[in-house]
């Protein structure tokens, strides 16, 4: 097995999105596949669940001789892919299907900056990949990712739960607590990228800040966040990754009134 991404964009994006993994999980499965790359994982909570795909012709070369599966530990991979430079492409290889190790080559043209060279211990992962069936959503909204991250930075300092209240006319959001108070915000329809929700329908929902914030941590990796609603559903939220089909998916449970 033997991969290597050389476009800059796409470096920052790969490491960006280990950088973060450990709030969700520490040790992950990567599955190497004749045509793309996947991951899947659940936080330790059991509320949230990623997805991260990644098709072949996202990377500037992709080998893969066997489907291969590899166990890693999320905070050692981010600690080496965080020492690549602007200029550095990443290369992964795998001598075998069978090795215990993961070689990390960061290779740069410049003669000015020093080629890197790891290899990191592979761990065995006993878990099986989750299906989650397509869903028909009541609204989809797409949102600026930076703008949706403050937002949700901000209404974090008045309470834990994300309150969203939607129509044909206005989206709302809100946060509030007995000791802090009351935020919230009509998001102007019109500055939005886009917007729909079911006619006639109004949609009032509830979910963890403090989760939202987690994934709201990946808003450099795209810059459009694609929210979808459905009562008594998971959120679903979406980063396309600078290529078709290439994308990050999170799904949050929703917070249930006692």
């Amino acid at each position: 097995m033997e991969v290597l991404i050389k476009n800059a964009t796409n470096c920052e994006i790969f490491t960006t999105l280990f950088q973060h993994m450990k709030l969700f999980t520490e040790n992950l499965n990567v599955h190497f596949h004749e045509d793309r790359v996947f991951i899947q994982g659940m936080d330790n909570a059991h509320v949230s669940v990623f997805e991260i795909n990644l098709p072949k012709d996202w990377f500037d070369e992709y080998s893969i001789d066997t489907q291969t599966t590899i166990g890693i530990n999320t905070i050692m991979l981010f600690k080496v892919l965080n020492t690549h430079d602007k200029t550095h492409s990443i290369q992964l290889k795998l001598e075998s299907s069978d090795s215990d190790k993961l070689e990390i080559h960061l290779l740069s043209e410049n003669t000015n900056v020093v080629n890197l060279h790891y290899a990191i211990p592979l761990i065995d992962i006993d878990n099986e990949l989750m299906s989650i069936p397509e869903t028909e959503y009541q609204g989809e909204i797409s949102f600026p990712s930076y703008t949706f991250s403050t937002l949700i930075d901000q209404m974090k300092l008045f309470g834990e739960t994300f309150n969203i209240i939607c129509n044909e006319e206005k989206i709302q959001m809100i946060s509030e607590s007995v000791d802090c108070g009351k935020m919230y915000v009509d998001i102007p329809i019109d500055d939005l990228n886009s917007y729909a929700i079911e006619e006639d329908e109004t949609l009032d929902l509830s979910f963890s800040i403090s989760h939202l914030k987690n994934i709201c941590l990946y808003n450099k990796i795209a810059k459009d966040i694609d929210i979808y609603l459905k009562r008594d559903f998971p959120i679903k939220l979406v980063y396309n990754l600078n290529g078709t089909n290439a994308y990050a998916n999170f799904y949050l449970a929703p917070k249930i009134d006692d």
